[in-house]
């Protein structure tokens, strides 16, 4: 019989707050996707889980956001806007062009970078997350490079080399 060293009192506290992120740019990790029928049997929608692995003010570490791309559905408002949001993402995850999507393993597994708003809720729903736009993670959140010099030196000294040679 092994023995098992556990306390409760030791356990990190559960966040059950599922109040929406911040709106904002978010490192993301694409952790699972299917393709799903709408619940109005009018089309078939990509599912996406997507997990937060870098956040604007440094919090929200591996909270989930879900998000639902149409794929095919009667409205062909929705279904264009959906294949457009699916076109960015496999863009950002680097799908190569044309893009043949046959599996939604493609999606898995990847790194994305998310600017996320906030849907206001209606009816019995709450507020919620969504996913306005999809970049490649390595594009800098702000769209800008940063670069880095040192500031000039008003000393001219000469540098002093001990090396014998």
């Amino acid at each position: 019989m092994g023995i098992y060293d556990f306390s409760s009192a030791d356990a990190r506290t559960i966040d059950t707050d599922f109040k929406p992120l911040p709106d904002g740019e978010y490192l993301m990790s694409i952790d699972y996707a299917e393709i799903l029928e709408t619940n109005s049997k009018r089309g078939e929608h990509l599912k996406l889980e997507l997990v937060v692995l870098e956040s604007p003010d440094g919090n929200n570490q591996n909270r989930r956001v879900f998000q639902y791309h149409m794929i095919r559905h009667d409205n062909e408002t929705s279904q264009r806007i959906g294949r457009e949001m699916i076109e960015e993402l496999g863009r950002a995850i680097g799908l190569p062009e044309p893009m043949n999507i046959q599996d939604t393993n493609q999606f898995t597994n990847k790194a994305v970078r998310a600017r996320l708003i906030i849907k206001k809720g209606s009816g019995d729903y709450g507020d919620s997350n969504e996913v306005e736009k999809y970049f490649a993670y390595q594009d800098s959140p702000d769209n800008t490079a940063k670069i880095l010099t040192p500031p000039p030196s008003d000393k001219t000294e000469a540098v002093k080399d001990d090396i014998p040679f």
